[in-house]
């Protein structure tokens, strides 16, 4: 339709203007104008105004982000008359349920927020002017220009304008097809040269430039400020608390928000984290040196009380640091923004690092704010009033103005606020992940039958599939054709989903906890949509084979199946993992096409948070602490070491447990005392080596290295008072620990390993690494599986592989055997004799 081609013709009749030129003075004010923008249009009119020597006029009306603050900045450092349109009426109007009232008393807490910021940043306020819409939007002139404009487009056309910013509906009200007409119309009313506004305005902007001039009023100039992504992965949104930072957020909010951050290792599009420094830190420190230059000094003042984001040793030409410990390199200082994502690109930054330094950079940015805020009692109330569900002062501890000390006798509490930014707890955390998940896999459902079934019958298939739990046949664990990607058993209360396990409670068993191992697999920290088919069994099988192998070593926390004693006769449920099921509760049997195989039923204990490495050979980290130091965790190492190359001996070298988005910081053995305590620390490190050099000896026989592996440890209560070390977790999984094959090794360079590296490598080489949304094609499913399932064979000796590495052959049939296990079985009974 001709009403919807507004867009370009706007774009077409500014395209032959020609250039104006500037005196130098004003040349650089346009630079500071129009500089970090993501788009603009018509500029030739600033311009026009510039040349005249006219001070330049400007609007802007969406306030609810940290982001657009530094161009408002620019405007005013260039000399913009810039006004602040409180858009009362707007906001009344886009499908809000907000008073009229309540919206007056957002108009006043904005005031007074923005004159904060700007007195904060050092900007001028001489020429910012704040405007409500219900001042001007509601006189005669404004109504009647209001049918007119409505007179010359169409609901298609209104609709279309507003399509990326006013709320969705199928059946829109007429309160919102209005709303673009009445930002266009603002422009003249408030008498400005270019409105501002994010990239998603730019359809309203276009309308406004195509309609105003069919009135008889001036087209303006629009910029447009790039649309950042919000914490959490999406758009920046106003619904979504922690996908922002708002500007009263305490040290507390910020720190939690950037630690629940979506920060993939390398990763630079849609990274939230390393979009708000691009578009609000450097700015910040950029505006700060302009301003120390401007008053003739070197560099803006660094250290503590000058709110620098610049550490003060840093060299100069530093314009953003973050600090690190030493043993992770130290301080590391950029001159500019690209130099930074460039470097998070080749993951020379860790997701922690960043995020700790925006965090440290965010609460010095926010707190001279905050105090504004503390200090204001006319604020405070604004605030409370504007936002009466969502009040700072309230999730803090402060009274707002009027407010009782406390509640009256007899009225109920109130719960905490529905945009709290209180960090969910693990089970909050679990059901959202399962949430998402679910909706994964309707939409991964609904595509597969799109081509196959009507419209009606894809709907249903999509409700279908948000309850969806993959069926196996009755009597035997998930078929090999099966991925089971998540659990669902709404009797039992989920407690903890990790990347790879589900765990629950068991009704009536508070001191036990059920482990289920599902077929999901990561890389480079993203779940893959599709998982591999019966991975958690293989995964489960091999920590069970090493709890039964181990067991004279350290007590360990399996309950169900139960752990048989040592003998050299593989138990029967490593053979057929079917066959432990009689061991489970009954009240799980309505489960068991989720459990069976992949699920143990575990001790609760207390968690030591130390996560036990123990290194034979030297690759991977180890081996890149050792180039730059000689030292592997702190321990110095002798020189010439290569590649690969087997240690002397094993090694310990733990790591602290840390929380779910940052470092598990890598220690010093001699650290662990103050963790857990020295004797804990001592029986820690005495067992996993000993459990180490056990199943390294074992594996090498049967023709794999255990290059390195990792234990968890519990501490059980006994009746004495005392505590009882215990061995949990995964065991010496594909997951865990790092097996190589014996046959290909040789030391001085990388060795093709039993793990997910195959995964990883297909990742890079399609460019999908760190993406999300990734479904894995049949060959590289296939290919995983059977290097997870090789991996479970070999040491365990099952399939074609023999107690040696060795194609055997199973004998036996009330338990399976190798020939060589066998031979073993005899020699044992033999030495009775």
């Amino acid at each position: 339709m001709a009403d919807l081609e507004f867009a370009n013709q706007a774009e077409a009749s500014s395209a032959a203007v020609p250039h104006i030129a500037l005196s130098p003075e004003a040349e650089a004010q346009f630079e500071t104008i129009t500089r970090n923008l993501q788009e603009s249009t018509s500029t030739e009119i600033i311009r026009k105004v510039l040349s005249d020597g006219e001070v330049v006029r400007a609007y802007w009306a969406h306030i609810a982000y940290c982001v657009p603050l530094l161009k408002i900045a620019d405007f005013l450092t260039a000399g913009v008359h810039l006004k602040i349109l409180l858009a009362d009426l707007h906001a009344f109007l886009d499908a809000s349920k907000s008073t009229l009232e309540t919206l007056q008393w957002r108009v006043k807490y904005y005031s007074h927020l923005l004159k904060a910021v700007f007195t904060v940043l050092g900007v001028p306020l001489d020429k910012l002017e704040f405007v409500t819409g219900t001042s001007y939007q509601l006189t005669p002139e404004y109504t009647m220009d209001m049918y007119r404009f409505h007179a010359l487009t169409t609901t298609k056309a209104a609709e279309h304008a507003g399509a990326d910013v006013v709320k969705e509906s199928e059946s829109p009200l007429m309160s919102s097809l209005l709303y673009p007409g009445l930002q266009a119309l603002d422009e003249h009313y408030l008498d400005v040269h270019f409105q501002f506004g994010g990239a998603d305005q730019r359809k309203i902007f276009m309308y406004a430039a195509h309609f105003l001039p069919r009135m008889g009023y001036a087209k303006r100039a629009h910029l447009m400020n790039p649309m950042v992504p919000g914490l959490s992965g999406g758009k920046m949104s106003s619904s979504d608390p922690k996908s922002k930072i708002d500007f009263l957020d305490s040290p507390a909010e910020v720190k939690a928000k950037l630690k629940a951050a979506v920060c993939t290792p390398g990763q630079v599009e849609g990274n939230g984290v390393l979009a708000f420094v691009k578009a609000v830190l450097i700015p910040v420190q950029q505006l700060r040196e302009e301003q120390a230059r401007g008053r003739g000094e070197v560099r803006a003042a660094r250290g503590d009380g000058t709110g620098s984001f610049v550490r003060p040793d840093a060299p100069d030409g530093t314009i953003f640091s973050i600090g690190r410990p030493e043993k992770f390199g130290g301080d590391i200082h950029f001159s500019s923004y690209q130099q930074l994502e460039d470097a998070y690109a080749k993951e020379e930054i860790h997701p922690g690092d960043l995020k700790g330094g925006v965090t440290d950079a965010l609460v010095l940015l926010l707190e001279p704010i905050r105090k504004m805020f503390d200090a204001d009692p006319e604020w405070q109330e604004a605030e409370s009033k504007g936002y009466p569900n969502q009040s700072v002062g309230a999730a803090h501890g402060a009274k707002p103005a009027g407010a009782k000390a406390e509640a009256k006798k007899g009225e109920p509490k109130v719960k905490a606020p529905k945009g709290s930014n209180k960090p969910p707890t693990e089970e909050e955390r679990a059901t959202l992940r399962l949430k998402k998940e679910q909706e994964k896999l309707a939409k991964a459902q609904a595509k597969l039958a799109a081509d196959n079934l009507t419209p009606g019958e894809v709907q249903a298939r999509s409700a279908e599939a948000a309850t969806i739990v993959p069926k196996v046949p009755n009597g035997g664990p998930s078929s090999a054709a099966v991925a089971v990607v998540q659990t669902r058993m709404p009797k039992l209360k989920l407690v903890a989903k990790g990347k790879v396990r589900d765990i629950y409670e068991l009704p009536g068993e508070p001191d036990k906890l059920l482990f289920v191992a599902t077929d999901r697999i990561s890389a480079f920290d993203v779940i893959m949509e599709n998982g591999i088919p019966r991975k958690g069994i293989t995964l489960t099988t091999l920590s069970s084979f090493w709890f039964w192998k181990l067991q004279h070593v350290i007590p360990n926390h399996v309950l169900v199946p139960s752990v048989p004693p040592s003998s050299p006769t593989l138990p029967a449920g490593l053979t057929d993992p079917a066959s432990s099921w009689s061991e489970f509760p009954r009240s799980l049997d309505e489960y068991r096409d989720q459990l069976e195989g992949r699920s143990m039923i575990v001790r609760k204990c207390e968690v030591v948070k130390v996560e036990a490495i123990v290194r034979g050979y030297i690759t991977g980290s180890a081996w890149a602490e050792y180039k730059k130091s000689k030292t592997v965790h702190g321990i110095p190492m002798p020189d010439g070491l290569v590649e690969s190359q087997k240690l002397p001996n094993p090694i310990f070298t733990p790591s602290t447990k840390a929380e779910q988005g940052e470092h598990d910081e890598n220690i010093h053995p001699d650290k662990v005392k103050d963790i857990c305590g020295a004797e804990v620390a001592a029986e820690v490190e005495r067992a996993a080596i000993r459990l180490y050099s056990e199943a390294a000896e074992y594996a090498l026989a049967r023709g794999l290295i255990l290059a390195d592996t990792k234990f968890e440890f519990g501490l059980l209560p006994t009746p004495n008072g005392g505590k009882q070390l215990i061995l949990i977790d995964e065991v010496l999984t594909p997951d865990s620990s790092r097996y190589w094959s014996a046959d290909v090794y040789k030391s001085g360079q990388p060795q093709p390993s039993f793990d997910k590296q195959y995964l990883r490598d297909w990742l890079i080489s399609n460019n999908l690494r760190a993406k999300d949304g990734v479904t894995l094609p049949q060959d590289v499913v296939d290919e995983t599986k059977r290097k997870y399932e090789e991996a479970k064979d070999r040491v365990i000796g099952l399939g074609e592989f023999g107690v040696h590495g060795k194609k055997g052959v199973q004998g036996g049939d009330e338990v399976v055997l190798q020939t060589d296990q066998v031979t073993d079985a005899i020699e044992h009974e033999a030495k009775k004799l």
